[in-house]
């Protein structure tokens, strides 16, 4: 009986924490049209919405961490409007929930091999002893599984694991700052990532993930549907290029 008590406690305590998170992004995000996008997409959404502003006036809050983390966020009612993920899983995750509608492919990126080094690394490195490897969690983050099916591709996932030469973060960004800071010697990346921290990286010969988006049902707006339509414009496909995306090809 003590034990039920206390698992019953402690799964109040976690929903009461969730409440009154989300109650906290409700009173800081008002009035405000919000979309939460993968941690991959954040050098290139927040000048996005930047410019979006400066071109419109309309002015778009936003929140990024792992898609997974988000998808789940939004199941459990987090106050998002649109919702951008690195991969389609999650976005059709949320499709077939009937919590996500309009979704589509943005664009993509590719998984790089990266570290802070003026050259670029060899792909071999990783199977060096020494040599610690960083990735994003497989479970919530799709770089992260991306990373896993190459390193297991590969044959050094286990291996990678067993001699804990394995670095876990939670998103991408985290990940590569866990290798920048000196936690693992490599990470597994993309690209948009990759050139944001600088360094040097090699492409790591897996297709490219690729990027969709769609607008919480519930939550559309004249806003939300036109800053969605902006993504697909010719100064935002600028912008993603140079953050290191690329189109998508059909």
């Amino acid at each position: 009986m003590k034990m039920k008590k206390y698992v019953f406690r402690g799964k109040t305590l976690v929903l009461l924490v969730m409440v009154l998170y989300f109650s906290c992004l409700s009173s800081g995000m008002a009035n405000a049209e919000v979309f939460a996008a993968a941690a991959s997409t954040q050098p290139v959404m927040e000048k996005l919405a930047a410019q979006y502003e400066k071109d419109t006036g309309n002015h778009m809050e936003y929140t990024f961490a792992a898609s997974g983390q988000l998808a789940r966020q939004i199941e459990m009612g987090a106050p998002f409007d649109l919702y951008i993920s690195a991969n389609e899983k999650w976005a059709r995750y949320l499709e077939e929930k009937g919590m996500l509608e309009m979704v589509r492919p943005v664009a993509e990126c590719p998984l790089v091999l990266w570290h802070d080094s003026s050259e670029a690394p060899s792909l071999d490195i990783i199977e060096r002893e020494n040599i610690k490897v960083a990735i994003a969690d497989p479970e919530v983050a799709p770089y992260g599984a991306l990373a896993k099916k190459y390193l297991e591709e590969v044959g050094l996932y286990k291996k990678l694991d067993a001699e804990g030469r394995l670095v876990i973060g939670g998103d991408v960004l985290k990940a590569g700052l866990a290798a920048k800071s000196g936690g693992a010697n490599v990470a597994c990346l993309p690209l948009s990532i990759a050139k944001r921290l600088g360094g040097n990286w090699t492409r790591i010969p897996v297709p490219p993930q690729r990027i969709f988006g769609g607008i919480v049902v519930g939550r559309k707006t004249d806003v939300v549907v036109d800053f969605f339509e902006y993504l697909f414009s010719k100064p935002a496909s600028k912008l993603f290029e140079e953050a290191g995306f690329e189109p998508v090809v059909n």
